[in-house]
């Protein structure tokens, strides 16, 4: 046995994969560049063949051996790390690190109140917040890089389990006077008016595009953007309309010249809620936070 690789060596593997550079893989897994050049070239004497091909200099490719190991540790190292949290559990519940993931769209909106809370009602956890789009959010958790994401639904997760939390509605904003004062809108309203959406890959846009019972065509009078706070402002100044969601409103701080309304019943809306691997070893961990974040969310 004296030929098989270290974890340490494997995770530094997995680390130069999801990089694609030493340095940045080096900083993932915590040593410097030089111990995790090391680590590698130890492996590769160990094994007695090379698992990185160093004939391109500029570019990190794997050599056909090296993918070999790289999939034995992809599929070893989750099993190790549930070996971990069990142990865990079974000696501390309710301590030690929580990956908690966001969409930008909620983040910003959520965290000031549900992170103090989260943090008051387990003080022995450690929550470790990741920002990024539902689909980044749902390959980390499908690959055990996440243990909780809290996302807008519908979304599919064929691989994992969904809890909702509650249905949010949207509101029409425009610049004043785009509408009467305070009247209500249907679907029909908003027609003749460009609709300023995030770009591609936010499940916001998509959300908004059901919700309008649009579909994501050409013919549509759109504008894309690349965040809420630019699409607000953009709407202030007269560019178009835009569906922002209720979190948003809730939070302040909107421009004086936009205008907000109101849908006719039913509004609207998108489902705020949670997704988590029905299998992850933490799983009664989960369960109690979910509760609680329900609670705060509601409240």
């Amino acid at each position: 046995m004296n030929n098989v690789p270290t974890l340490r060596q494997l995770q530094y593997l997995i680390a130069l994969e999801k990089t694609g550079n030493f340095r940045r893989a080096a900083d993932m897994c915590f040593v410097t560049q030089p111990t995790l050049s090391a680590g590698i070239a130890e492996m590769e004497k160990l094994l007695g063949l090379d698992v990185l091909d160093r004939s391109q200099h500029k570019k990190l490719i794997f050599t056909p051996f090296g993918l070999e190991v790289l999939t034995t540790a992809k599929a070893i190292m989750p099993r190790l790390e549930s070996l971990s949290h069990m142990a865990q559990q079974m000696s501390k519940p309710l301590s030690g690190d929580i990956r908690l993931g966001l969409i930008p769209t909620m983040a910003p909106y959520l965290l000031p109140t549900l992170l103090p809370a989260l943090q008051n009602n387990f003080p022995n956890i450690d929550f470790q917040i990741v920002e990024a789009m539902s689909a980044t959010l749902v390959t980390k958790l499908e690959e055990s890089a996440l243990d909780i994401a809290l996302m807008a639904f519908p979304y599919e997760t064929p691989n994992l389990k969904q809890k909702i939390f509650f249905d949010e509605p949207f509101l029409c904003a425009s610049q004043k006077k785009t509408f009467k004062t305070k009247q209500k809108l249907t679907l029909n309203n908003l027609d003749a008016h460009k609709l300023l959406l995030l770009e591609d890959g936010h499940c916001l846009r998509d959300h908004a595009l059901s919700a309008c019972k649009m579909q994501n065509n050409e013919d549509k009078k759109t504008l894309s953007a690349t965040s809420l706070l630019t699409i607000i402002q953009m709407v202030s100044q007269g560019h178009g309309i835009t569906l922002l969601p209720q979190m948003v409103i809730d939070h302040g701080a909107l421009p004086k010249r936009l205008d907000l309304h109101a849908f006719e019943s039913p509004p609207p809306s998108r489902k705020i809620g949670a997704a988590w691997r029905a299998e992850n070893p933490r799983a009664s961990d989960i369960n109690a936070i979910l509760m609680k974040a329900e609670a705060i969310l509601t409240a």
